[in-house]
């Protein structure tokens, strides 16, 4: 079989443009510094490849035939949908030093239905 890695640059610009930045801040929005005065970085690289493991699976959904599209870039009218062969299935450190998920509930453990309000109907 073919051997992939996560996209480590995905979860990098992820990181540092649209969440955490580069560093630490204070309240004030100023950088927290350590004790030699430099900026506290947000993350490591370690973390950087635990991130990227997140963003493993995913695939494009099957072209639509009522969709008229010109070029052969796929499906990119539907939501990506994730390949379980293709996912990476083992823990992820989070920021903290815990595992991402930790403190949510496992769907197992969640009664039956429970998504559903009372009363409410299909239509």
């Amino acid at each position: 079989g073919k051997v992939a890695f996560a996209d480590e640059n995905f979860a990098r610009e992820i990181m540092q443009l649209f969440t955490t930045g580069l560093h630490l801040l204070n309240l004030d929005g100023t950088k927290r510094l350590d004790d030699d005065g430099q900026p506290i970085p947000v993350y490591s690289n370690d973390d950087i490849m635990s991130f990227a493991r997140v963003w493993t699976g995913f695939d494009y959904q099957q072209a639509r035939g009522n969709i008229e599209e010109t070029s052969n870039s796929g499906n990119r009218h539907d939501p990506m949908r994730i390949q379980s062969e293709w996912r990476d299935k083992f823990p992820k450190t989070d920021l903290t030093g815990g595992y991402i998920g930790d403190g949510y509930p496992l769907c197992v453990d969640l009664p039956d239905k429970m998504f559903l309000r009372k009363g409410a109907k299909y239509r």
